[in-house]
C-alpha cells in the first residue's frame, strides 16, 4: 500500500505558545519624572532620526505591584517614550513594549505616539494606577501587549 503526504491538521498539544499567553500586572503609583532632550541629528544616523534633529522625551512611572501578589518583583519602574514613527510601522508589531526583571525590580518600556505625550506628561502627577498586559515573563523577559492608566485608585485597593 502506498504511503500519502495528507497535511496534518493536528492541534497543538501542551501549553499554549508564549506569545499566546497573557499576564496582567497591576501597579500603585507613587511617582513620576519627566526628562526631554533635543539636539542635532547625527548624519550617519539618519536614518533612525525625524529630519535633521533628535528630540527624546521619556515618562518615568514608579511604583509597586499590587497583583499578582506576593509578586517575585515588587517594585516597578515603567518608561514611556515618545516614538515619532510609532504609526508608521509597515510590519505588524509584536507587542508595544518590552519588560526586564532584575533584582527585586521590573522594568517596562513602552513606545507611546508622540503626540499623546504631552497629555500624558500633563497628568502624571494625578496617576494612581498602571496596568500592564503582557507575556508571561521567560527567562525575565516579556513583551507588553497593552497598558491601562488611571487617575483613580482600582475599587479593590
Amino acid at each position: 500500500m502506498a504511503r500519502t503526504n495528507h497535511p496534518k491538521s493536528k492541534a497543538r498539544r501542551g501549553r499554549p505558545r508564549l506569545e499566546m499567553q497573557r499576564a496582567l500586572y497591576q501597579i500603585k503609583l507613587s511617582g513620576w519624572n519627566f526628562t526631554w532632550s533635543f539636539s542635532l541629528a547625527v548624519p550617519n544616523h539618519s536614518w533612525a532620526n525625524e529630519g535633521h534633529y533628535n528630540e527624546h522625551m521619556i515618562l518615568t512611572l514608579k511604583g509597586e505591584v499590587l497583583y499578582p501578589e506576593c509578586f517575585k518583583y515588587p517594585e516597578v519602574e515603567c518608561q514611556l517614550y515618545a516614538d515619532p514613527r510609532l504609526t508608521q510601522d509597515i510590519d505588524p508589531p509584536k507587542g508595544i513594549g518590552s519588560m526586564t526583571a532584575s533584582g527585586t525590580r521590573l522594568i517596562a518600556y513602552i513606545a507611546v505616539p508622540r503626540e499623546r505625550m504631552d497629555a500624558l506628561a500633563c497628568v502624571a502627577d494625578r496617576l494612581l494606577s498602571l496596568e500592564l498586559n503582557a507575556t508571561p515573563l521567560h527567562y525575565r523577559r516579556a513583551l507588553v501587549m497593552s497598558i491601562h492608566l488611571g487617575t483613580e485608585p482600582e475599587p479593590d485597593w
